[in-house]
């Protein structure tokens, strides 16, 4: 059942636009009418019910895995929502800072018995994002009822598909050949392979060469032959007409499709023509430039943190329970709210034996009828040679902290790295795992012993690793959420052990 479109889609949706337009540098956005981004951002909404943009993110690249560091200090996913994701989190524990240091937060009560902090009434979260998340929220039929921007809509391919058309285009292809087979004058069906249709003609063509006739008829060989030519031709035309119906409603049953690749061990997609290319429902992970990354699609990910929460492991320990997207909101692009909560909030629905405070959270999923201005069909239409569009390399970074708020990243590092600064603290943006990681160590080491969660207070804890897993409820969470999606790609030990 498709989500509408309202108010409230609309007001965070215009809300992000301006911000993206005044607060976000100019440097890492797109060449204006050669290269589109994805844009996504988190909002807070008060019990006023008034918004505020406290995180945003641009991008839509990942790194492959031969590229993926130990050391923490590279971002592996620069797809927008997974930036701003990470935005949030500095966000988050700016605020528990404060309210630690026993200030005012906008969104965290003071600490309890337990030492951890729980969100202030009325206090809700919603995520903003420019287009439909890769992944299986990006699969649903063209043109139907659950398509909301039919006459803006596009597929957005993955590069290597864009460079091959011959195996991107199936569809098209197919639907070339079939028209070929209507223009029966062009056909050499001597060098075609030969159906069982086909032989039994050729049998009957054999038989009238050799003078063949039927004796009810007594024809003439040579008119027999002339005449059961004609017939053949009629029912060729007959076949190839049927051929370009069968095939021209196939089209148009078309689906959307996703550059995100099925994981191993799991279903694969039949790759067939029309709605039968792809696999509904499973895990993919983002396409790379030619090496396949690690990296989960964006799908994948929101209905991660439809079950354990957006803030992640390490916030867990601060937090009393898991903070959950109330709304999410897709700008104006080809879209499906069916999809949509398919792929974010019912494939969650067989996670059991949650620990208390987790659950499979109904993000309540919503489109706005307003276009992103660097959504790449914006651009497309603004463009003099819409063939030459290209996505923008870098990705933009913003949090409401104070400070530092702002970064743009290339290929993972901070814009300007150079072989040599590569390694030293200059080529870090704020939201890598390292400076995340350097975060929640000036939180934990700014309380004394007695004032940190049960779970902090272990003096054998070190490595980012450590600490993840001491995070008691998540990690349980997290085991039973991977007892249902058990084909999940974990990233590797050895980059998460630095310290």
């Amino acid at each position: 059942m498709d989500c509408p479109q309202d108010d409230l889609a609309n007001r965070i949706a215009a809300l992000a636009f301006e911000h993206y337009v005044k607060k976000l540098p100019k440097k890492g956005k797109p060449v204006e009418g050669r290269e589109w981004t994805l844009m996504a951002a988190v909002l807070k909404q008060d019990e006023k019910g008034s918004l505020d943009v406290v995180a945003m993110g641009t991008g839509s690249k990942c790194i492959g895995q031969s590229k993926m560091r130990p050391e923490g200090d590279i971002l592996h996913d620069s797809h927008a929502e997974v930036i701003a994701r990470r935005a949030f989190l500095r966000y988050l524990y700016h605020q528990l800072q404060v309210v630690y240091s026993g200030q005012d937060s906008a969104v965290f009560t003071p600490p309890g018995a337990d030492c951890r902090c729980g969100l202030k009434t009325g206090v809700s979260f919603h995520l903003f994002t420019s287009h439909t998340p890769c992944g299986d929220a990006s699969i649903f039929p063209k043109g139907g009822k659950s398509e909301e921007t039919a006459d803006h809509g596009f597929v957005v391919r993955s590069e290597t598909a864009a460079r091959n058309p011959e195996t991107s285009s199936q569809p098209t292809i197919q639907k070339r050949k079939a028209e070929g087979l209507c223009d029966i004058e062009e056909q050499n069906f001597s060098k075609k392979p030969k159906t069982d249709h086909d032989c039994s003609l050729q049998k009957k063509m054999d038989g009238h060469k050799s003078g063949y006739h039927d004796k009810n008829t007594q024809i003439p060989a040579d008119e027999g032959i002339k005449n059961d030519v004609d017939s053949k031709v009629e029912t060729k035309v007959r076949d190839a007409s049927l051929i370009c119906e069968n095939t021209e409603e196939t089209l148009k049953l078309d689906i959307h499709r996703t550059g995100a690749k099925c994981v191993p061990g799991g279903l694969q997609d039949p790759l067939q023509i029309g709605p039968y290319y792809h696999q509904v429902g499973v895990l993919r992970t983002k396409p790379g430039r030619g090496e396949r990354t690690l990296s989960m699609s964006c799908s994948d990910k929101l209905a991660k943190w439809n079950v354990l929460g957006c803030q992640g492991a390490l916030l867990s320990h601060f937090m009393a329970e898991p903070l959950y997207f109330s709304t999410i909101v897709v700008g104006r692009c080809p879209y499906s709210g069916e999809a949509m909560c398919r792929a974010v909030v019912n494939r969650c629905a067989c996670v059991q034996d949650l620990p208390a405070g987790y659950r499979a959270h109904l993000s309540r999923c919503v489109q706005s009828g307003l276009q992103f201005c660097h959504h790449r069909q914006a651009v497309v239409e603004q463009s003099h040679t819409p063939d030459k569009g290209m996505p923008a390399p870098a990705a933009i970074m913003w949090a409401a902290i104070p400070g530092k708020c702002t970064d743009v990243s290339v290929n993972g590092y901070r814009l300007g790295t150079t072989k040599k600064t590569m390694g030293s603290p200059q080529a870090r943006v704020f939201v890598c795992r390292l400076e995340l990681f350097e975060t929640f160590k000036e939180l934990l080491n700014s309380l004394p012993v007695d004032s940190r969660p049960a779970t902090l207070r272990s003096e054998k804890l070190s490595t980012y690793r450590d600490y993840k897993t001491a995070s008691v409820d998540y990690h349980r969470a997290r085991t039973c959420f991977l007892q249902v999606f058990n084909t999940w790609i974990l990233s590797p030990d050895k980059i998460s052990q630095f310290q």
